[in-house]
């Protein structure tokens, strides 16, 4: 049996072990990135610049006219006619107008240009009545989830050789307290060739009805919706365990000619915070 001198003795000699190698490298390994700490360990910090927060303003919005259709249940994948009326969807372009700026990338930790990833340009939209109703029209659609909230809007514009390589919405972030948890990609205009939404990973429908918002003709590997006017595609982005569906891969094809104008909403799901003690 060791003496206790000796257990001492080896624990004397270990210390500086600890202090010098063990230690450091320990918090190398669990200390937070910058992106960790952007979260708060407890999910995005609510505020108005990214995300459109309930301030009191009730909108007057006109009746939901909009049609769905399944596309598939997993991920939940749904077209829907109407969405917009032409009206909103001109409100929406005009809003843009004036602020448009190259659109970027972002990495999980910068911001970058790269057009030969993303070649468009972005316009924040301001929290005017139509677009507080359209708001609460994709809260709806949801079933008023709790902890979602719709992200601030971007108005997206593709002129001739615009496009967006393949990607996904998710960010993988759902452990660190908040991913985007779907996606509608809403057209408000549609006076171009080309400028497809292509997903490759989705199986295309038999059903010739669908030729009606796909390129049923296109040789590009899965489905491609074609761009129409206050139509929109709403996806699911994660799994219920919070994960990215990798099926969700997809890009805007590039625009041969003239303008597409689409809108970005994305609905964002964050835990509750954690109460601090």
């Amino acid at each position: 049996m060791l003496k206790l001198s000796t257990i001492l003795g080896s624990l004397f000699y270990l210390i500086p072990i600890y202090i010098f190698l063990i230690a450091p490298a320990l918090r190398q390994l669990f200390s937070p990135s910058e992106e960790d700490l952007a979260f708060d360990h407890q999910g995005p910090i609510l505020n108005d610049t990214f995300f459109s927060l309930d301030d009191g303003i009730e909108p007057t919005c006109p009746p939901d006219n909009y049609r769905v259709h399944l596309l598939r249940r997993d991920p939940l994948v749904i077209y829907i006619e109407d969405f917009l009326s032409s009206e909103e969807a001109d409100h929406l372009v005009e809003l843009g107008q004036e602020t448009y700026t190259p659109s970027i990338i972002y990495d999980g930790t910068t911001e970058r240009l790269d057009p030969d990833t993303r070649l468009s340009d972005r316009a924040l939209l301001a929290r005017t009545n139509t677009v507080r109703c359209l708001e609460n029209r994709a809260k709806a659609f949801q079933g008023w989830q709790p902890h979602l909230y719709i992200e601030r809007m971007w108005a997206q514009r593709y002129n001739a050789s615009g496009h967006y390589r393949h990607h996904y919405d998710w960010m993988g972030s759902s452990a660190r307290g908040g991913d985007r948890a779907s996606t509608f990609m809403v057209y408000l205009g549609d006076e171009c060739t080309g400028g497809g939404t292509n997903f490759p990973r989705f199986k295309r429908p038999r059903d010739e009805k669908w030729c009606r918002f796909m390129e049923c003709e296109s040789e590009a590997e899965g489905v491609t919706f074609r761009p129409l006017k206050g139509n929109a595609i709403f996806w699911e982005n994660l799994r219920p365990d919070g994960s990215g569906y990798l099926e969700t891969w997809h890009a805007a094809f590039p625009v041969t000619e003239g303008t597409k104008v689409g809108l970005n909403i994305w609905s964002w799901y964050q835990s509750p915070r954690r109460k601090t003690v």
